[in-house]
């Protein structure tokens, strides 16, 4: 896939821009707080409508500015030349593909995918599980609409299940939800599993290319428990009945698991380096973008905020090996960079909102 056309309207500090993209390396240059993340947050919201930054809509739009539009012109590997338009309003948001509206998330989310890289991934390393379950369900579900059916379903069926034990209701009835969600249960930890276990090998090969020296990185599934049959999520429902009531909540289960980032057999969070981390989470974005294009056929854009600048000339090459020459790449960063295997890049000055593409010789 590639972004050949951006037009944004009151999004942030953005009054308006129109930006035709050439090519497949888009570069937006600027000090810091001028708009270059702002453009690349509207970009990701092709993926999930989602923000990587807050999950509160209204931040999106402009200070005193009811909607925000937002319009991509894309070529597509599977629909050819297509136009899709984002309205953002302060109760929600309206999506257009090609003049029709789409009714159902299930229907956009990852049609269109695009990976973000940037210095909050980290968090992938060092935050709480929450963070890399959050991460995890959102690569599957953009990769599978049958995995995102089995997780609003598991979500659904939880949250009644919480809501019976809270409304202290009986047995009989809470049984009968726990039945549909040990169901749930079973079918979200096998897929997480064996999705995992892709991106784990994904990994490794991405990892061999950035960092090449004799280093074994693993990205491992860590479930909150040892059920994995409907059968065997039935028995832990029940056996943590009454303690799930005292505290009102479903203490374990899917929405507990983990996954944890390995390097040399050791957690990546407590022993590896900065450099090591950092080629970590470069390797574990490439193996997503290489990852959404095996299960979708559709290749990713991939958006990279400010992070190319802190690379060095070794690792910088390798990056480059490692995303290959098929990939649309836009970036973001406050000096452009010198010299690229790709050749020039399409520059872009970014200032308080205002893009205005460089002179090419």
């Amino acid at each position: 896939m590639q972004v050949t056309r951006i037009r944004l309207q009151n999004y942030r500090n953005i009054p308006f821009v129109d930006l035709p993209l050439d090519g497949l390396t888009q570069f937006f240059v600027g000090k810091n707080a001028q708009g270059k993340t702002n453009l690349l947050e509207g970009l990701g919201l092709l993926s999930a409508l989602r923000s990587f930054r807050t999950q509160d809509v209204n931040t999106l739009l402009m200070q005193g500015e009811q909607e925000a539009k937002l319009a991509f012109d894309l070529c597509d590997e599977r629909f050819g030349s297509t136009e899709v338009w984002v309205t953002l309003k302060r109760k929600g948001k309206e999506v257009e593909v090609d003049g029709e509206k789409v009714t159902r998330f299930r229907d956009f989310i990852g049609r269109f995918p695009v990976v973000l890289l940037s210095s909050q991934d980290i968090q992938l390393l060092r935050g709480s599980p929450g963070v890399r379950r959050q991460w995890l369900n959102l690569v599957l579900s953009s990769g599978s609409s049958v995995f995102y059916d089995t997780l609003k379903d598991f979500h659904k069926l939880l949250q009644e299940r919480n809501s019976l034990l809270k409304a202290n209701r009986g047995r009989s009835e809470i049984e009968v939800f726990e039945k549909m969600l040990a169901v749930t249960a079973a079918q979200l930890r096998a897929d997480r599993r064996a999705e995992v276990a892709k991106l784990d090998s994904l990994l490794k090969d991405v990892y061999r290319i950035v960092s090449p020296d004799e280093e074994f990185p693993e990205l491992i599934y860590k479930p909150d428990t040892d059920a994995v049959t409907e059968d065997d999520f039935l028995e832990l429902f029940h056996k943590n009945r009454e303690r799930d009531r005292l505290i009102k909540s479903t203490q374990q289960g899917p929405h507990r698991d983990d996954i944890v980032v390995r390097l040399q057999s050791r957690k990546a969070r407590d022993y590896a380096s900065e450099g090591q981390q950092r080629s970590l989470i470069i390797s574990l974005k490439i193996a997503q973008l290489q990852y959404l294009h095996q299960v979708s056929g559709v290749q990713p854009v991939l958006l990279a905020d400010d992070v190319l600048g802190e690379l060095d000339h070794d690792r910088k090459q390798n990056f480059w090996e490692a995303v290959g020459d098929s990939i649309q790449v836009i970036a973001t960063g406050t000096v452009v960079p010198t010299t690229d295997i790709r050749g020039r890049w399409q520059v872009f000055d970014v200032d308080n909102g205002n893009f205005t593409e460089q002179s090419r010789p």
